[in-house]
């Protein structure tokens, strides 16, 4: 059969050049940061004219936003594939901590619109309020398994845990940005999650 042809043709292919567009958007933000980025730029990393760019997004803080929301769908892949193991779900985090550090303006657009987001009016307020408290919920309910199975202590806390998680990762990334990256955001976070393991751990081992 040959190529669909007509709206439904159409809108596939718009539909399939869509990632197309956020990965572009997501590598040029990451690497020379938004400020620094048009859209002009990005319709030529994608391959597609400013026109083609602009039918998807209508304009750059739209593009911005589907690309932190992309970004952070990547993340939720990237957690659904890890073991139910709460050491290796720590160890994880350091991982996607360091790949995220690669594209460090990513980090930084992360960090201001999530702290934007979180005015009620907010067109993004929606998506970082339930995503956000979908990363708790998900590893209150790892905590709680891990303490059935016998990896963790009985008898914790794990919403606490789950939210102090949440605190620390946001707070050394906003602290991290704040010093002019003046840290190592991956050292910290890293030594900080061996302490906390060491502690709930059924074993008292760390990373």
């Amino acid at each position: 059969m040959g190529t669909p042809r007509g709206p439904r043709g159409a809108y596939a292919a718009g539909q399939a050049r869509r990632p197309q567009i956020l990965e572009a958007a997501m590598k040029r933000f990451g690497q020379d940061g938004y400020h620094n980025t048009s859209l002009a730029r990005v319709a030529r990393d994608a391959g597609i004219t400013d026109a083609g760019l602009l039918h998807h997004f209508g304009g750059k803080q739209q593009l911005l936003q589907a690309v932190v929301e992309y970004w952070h769908h990547q993340l939720d892949e990237r957690w659904r594939r890890v073991p139910d193991s709460v050491r290796a779900a720590f160890r994880c985090h350091v991982e996607d901590m360091e790949d995220a550090l690669r594209m460090p303006g990513i980090v930084e657009l992360s960090v201001v619109l999530a702290a934007e987001a979180t005015a009620a009016g907010h067109p993004a307020h929606d998506f970082f309020t339930q995503w956000q408290e979908k990363g708790v919920r998900e590893l209150t309910d790892r905590l709680r398994a891990a303490s059935e199975t016998g990896e963790l202590k009985p008898d914790l806390d794990h919403e606490a845990i789950a939210r102090e998680c949440a605190a620390v990762d946001a707070g050394l990334r906003l602290q991290w940005l704040a010093s002019g990256r003046a840290f190592d955001l991956v050292g910290v976070m890293r030594s900080h999650l061996d302490h906390l393991m060491r502690a709930i751990s059924a074993d008292g081992k760390g990373l």
